[in-house]
């Protein structure tokens, strides 16, 4: 797999922001919530729903997905509640992974997690969650693509886009102050299913020195096709 992001305007697979608004009316709220730092109803975190097409990911087809309220999907049917992010690839949290903003994330007070789909693509959205350590304010969504609808990757594999309407990378950990139980700002990436083999766009507020900060209307294309 390949990361592309809107910066890229020098590659075709540059994605294009082109937000989907599923959270106020065309999708649905899904039965999931999450009241922070690993108490409360972090059990009813996590749901799995099944996809109206095969998906394929690191050579692998799903026909279900695992929704978190902590702003990562997975594939298949355990449902998982890792609410501590780490870096990617790794043994920390589920594989496999995608992870559009791996933090730990709250619903309540507007914010839930929404979910859309059409024959030709699945929208997860994450609306105006909250962060644990701040309260910042995060609204982003994974887009699934069927590769049957589109131009078939050479390996077969499957199309993912990630979208950020507001993003606020915020949760550092105040590791000047104590020792954190959790924080590393947030997670993005995706890793395969043995947990051995993915990309990492950023970490801890780092990032590559290829890949664009992300920021309000930024999107990243995750592809196995290259120029």
């Amino acid at each position: 797999y390949y990361i592309y992001d809107s910066g890229d305007t020098d590659y075709e697979f540059a994605p294009i922001y082109d937000w989907i608004e599923i959270a106020e009316g065309l999708g649905d709220q899904l039965p999931i919530s999450d009241g922070g730092n690993g108490t409360g109803s972090y059990q009813n975190g996590s749901v799995v729903l099944d996809l109206p097409f095969i998906f394929t990911f690191y050579g692998e087809d799903y026909e279900q997905i695992v929704v978190n309220t902590n702003g990562w999907i997975s594939f298949g049917t355990f449902e998982m509640y890792s609410f501590r992010n780490y870096p990617i690839p790794g043994a920390g949290g589920p594989s496999p992974m995608v992870a559009a903003f791996w933090d730990d994330l709250k619903t309540g007070s507007s914010g839930y997690v929404y979910h859309y789909e059409t024959d030709e693509m699945v929208v997860i959205q994450w609306d105006y969650m909250r962060t644990h350590d701040g309260g910042s304010r995060e609204t982003f969504e994974i887009i699934l693509y069927n590769k049957e609808d589109g131009i078939p990757t050479d390996t077969g594999d499957s199309e993912i886009k990630i979208q950020y309407e507001d993003f606020n990378n915020t949760s550092d950990g105040n590791y000047t102050n104590y020792t954190p139980t959790h924080g590393c700002y947030s997670t993005v990436g995706i890793e395969n299913h043995l947990g051995d083999i993915g990309l990492e766009y950023t970490f801890n507020n780092t990032y590559p020195e290829a890949a664009a900060t992300l920021e309000d209307g930024s999107a990243i294309f995750i592809t196995t096709r290259t120029e």
